[in-house]
């Protein structure tokens, strides 16, 4: 059995993978026509894989239909369900009796639905094979030139030697039984491998074209430890409408990152950056960067939104205490997973983050094992921690205008972040002004 990527669903919902309340990254790629199609995509993206080969064959599958992203797409939600629905329906090899109703002309709503469910058999097939061409058409891909084969077979049987033309196959009374026959039982089983293989289409070309039309990369992976690297070339998060580009490198030798920044700064946005890059670029998903170059990692996990649980009577600081060691717990001894904790232990007072913080990153300093982005207000933590080798110090980049007021490029670099904005902030908010307006109101009446 191969190992599993590790995540859990507090992290799944802080990188919004899934989220009762907002948007998920998963509703982004998703432009299936299909039940199918759509159910196969959710299979997929909740399926991350440890195992290069399946992940370059993924890619393989979504890039080769960007070519003909933009072409028409002739197939509908309902009509493929009710063939899938025709065609699972059992049949008993048998051939119908003819009734007196058929031979005075009376023909029953049955007569009208399998002819239908035929003649939409046949177009489906021969929709498909047009396709299929199409993707076929400069690169032989072996799974593609099966189900054509497959269509072949299928459409050749139908039509004997005529066109294969779905609105000029002649169906009446006297053989329509067989058609019938031919479709859900001869042919079922070739038909349903059509149908299946057709879901997995509908899939990869709804990823297709999001990537197609947002320019995104396809990830160069590599077996664990392979390169000891992860490197993200002009990554941005995927919802950003003016997305500004990072490039991003964690290495073993600097593989706990101390991030600083003041509020608004980014922090927060980067490191949900880097976490959903790592996750779409595990289930083989292309990816919102220029280019990115990274070994398999045993997972991601973060703590970002986490809540105080006042049933339990648990304090927020307690909580994130909680969350660290529930992540730690999933960890095996070998792992190369990227650990994410954002503003951690805000929960509690100065003097107290400060030395849990410390203590936090010495320990896992001395593990040969995961990467840790830790980010954190408390700069002055960086004189304490400059003594660990493998604790690397990045910041959200601010700069000033000519005012000296900041600007900021939500850019990420080497370095402590010095910046105070906590007052400008707050004067920026208005808070202030509606102070003083109650104050104002008060004088007036008093």
């Amino acid at each position: 059995m191969s190992e599993k990527f590790l995540i859990d669903e507090q992290t799944l919902q802080d990188i919004q993978l899934r989220d009762r309340h907002n948007r998920t990254i998963l509703e982004f790629f998703d432009h299936t026509i299909t039940d199918g199609g759509m159910y196969y995509l959710m299979d997929v993206f909740y399926n991350p894989v440890l195992d290069v080969d399946v992940i370059k064959d993924r890619q393989t599958k979504i890039r080769r239909l960007e070519p003909v992203a933009d072409q028409d797409f002739l197939f509908y939600r309902v009509i493929v369900k009710d063939l899938e629905k025709y065609v699972k329906s059992s049949h008993s090899g048998r051939a119908a009796s003819l009734t007196l109703m058929d031979f005075i002309g009376v023909r029953s709503p049955v007569y009208y639905y399998k002819k239908r469910s035929i003649q939409e058999a046949c177009d489906f097939m021969i929709k498909c094979r047009d396709y299929y061409l199409q993707i076929n058409k400069d690169v032989k891909y072996p799974d593609v030139e099966e189900i054509l084969q497959l269509i072949e077979d299928c459409l050749s049987m139908i039509f004997k030697k005529k066109k294969y033309d779905a609105d000029k196959l002649r169906i009446n009374i006297f053989n329509i039984e067989n058609f019938d026959k031919m479709v859900r039982y001869t042919l079922a089983p070739k038909i349903k491998k059509i149908i299946t293989f057709f879901y997995e289409i509908d899939a990869f070309l709804s990823v297709a074209k999001v990537s197609k039309a947002h320019g995104f990369c396809y990830p160069e992976v590599y077996p664990k430890n392979q390169t000891g690297v992860i490197e993200m070339k002009g990554v941005y998060h995927i919802f950003h409408k003016n997305p500004v580009k990072n490039d991003v490198r964690m290495a073993r030798d600097k593989k706990i990152w101390f991030l600083t920044g003041a509020n608004m700064a980014g922090k927060s946005s980067i490191i949900k950056t880097i976490s959903s890059a790592l996750y779409l670029t595990h289930i083989g998903f292309p990816v919102p960067a220029d280019s990115i170059k990274t070994d398999l990692i045993n997972g991601v996990f973060t703590s970002i939104n986490l809540q105080d649980n006042l049933e339990m009577g648990y304090s927020h600081f307690y909580v994130e205490a909680m969350r660290l060691k529930t992540i730690v717990d999933q960890l095996p001894k070998d792992s190369n997973a990227v650990i994410i904790l954002d503003e951690l232990f805000k929960g509690t007072n100065h003097s107290d983050a400060s030395n849990a913080i410390l203590k936090v990153l010495q320990n896992l300093a001395e593990v040969d094992g995961p990467y840790v982005i830790v980010s954190s207000h408390i700069t002055e933590l960086s004189k304490e921690l400059e003594h660990i080798p493998s604790v690397g110090f990045f910041k959200m980049n601010i700069e000033s205008d000519p005012e000296g007021l900041p600007i900021f490029t939500y850019k990420i670099k080497e370095g402590v972040a010095e910046e105070k904005l906590g007052m400008w902030l707050l004067k920026k908010s208005g808070a202030f002004d509606s102070i003083d307006k109650i104050k104002n109101t008060a004088d007036t009446t008093s």
